[in-house]
């Protein structure tokens, strides 16, 4: 396996994992189901104190994260099988995308501490 098809699985991966991160921000937004084992720990989903609370606090940061990651893979994809982007801007976009997962991460982490 080349270096390109190692990078193509990888994009083709966090495209999964926007489009599923949407999904997840959409159960939250409008049904209001916390999606365990994306949000928090498996078993916690039912013992959220202030659902209302935690769809403010969450939401936007997800909806961040989910656009990041799709747009992180969607430019790799395109620079896989369309035409070829500058190298320093597909890499500033996936640093940016890892920059944002910390953050996303500590976000939830409190967010746990918060609301269950």
């Amino acid at each position: 396996m080349d270096t390109n098809q190692m990078f193509a699985i990888m994009d083709f991966i966090m495209v999964g994992a926007g489009a599923y991160l949407l999904y997840t921000w959409a159960m939250l937004q409008f049904r209001n189901v916390i999606r365990e084992g994306v949000l928090i720990p498996s078993g916690l989903g039912k013992k959220c104190k202030d659902i209302e609370g935690y769809k403010k606090y969450v939401g936007p940061k997800l909806m961040i994260f989910a656009v990041c990651a799709l747009a992180s893979g969607g430019l790799g994809l395109y620079s896989d099988y369309v035409k070829p982007v500058n190298s320093i801007l597909y890499l500033s976009l996936t640093g940016v995308f890892f920059v944002v997962l910390v953050i996303f991460v500590r976000y939830i982490k409190k967010a746990q501490e918060m609301f269950f």
